[in-house]
């Protein structure tokens, strides 16, 4: 009894350095492995930060695009309002002229027949 009491002090020695040694290792793989973990979330946080640039490029572009088809499409609709004015007040003024003009021939006309 009194060598195993001797030895139960080594033998507990031994047995908290084995158990020591047993949690560092536990410790360092669930480390490693929570490392692992965190660095393929930022990659995929990374991926998916990549992709929403890329799309928001895209729609811009598109968008881009479709705001210079718009400005030519106004710009070419100003050109035929102005077209339109420009032939409405040139009607209007050759109508006012021939109606002037009608109505110089019609005095003429006038002024003709009683002295005929």
């Amino acid at each position: 009894m009194r060598d195993e009491v001797g030895q139960f002090s080594s033998k507990m020695a031994a047995e908290l350095e084995r158990v020591r040694v047993e949690a560092m290792r536990q410790t360092e793989t669930r480390f490693e492995q929570q490392v692992l973990v965190l660095q393929k979330d930022a990659e995929a946080e990374k991926r998916l930060s990549e992709l929403r640039v890329k799309t928001l490029e895209d729609t811009i572009a598109q968008q881009s695009g479709l705001v210079s088809s718009l400005q030519k499409q106004l710009e070419e609709a100003k050109a035929q309002v102005q077209e339109i004015a420009v032939r409405a007040i040139e009607g209007a003024s050759g109508s006012r002229a021939l109606t002037h003009i009608n109505q110089i021939a019609m005095e003429q006309a006038k002024n003709r027949s009683p002295q005929g």
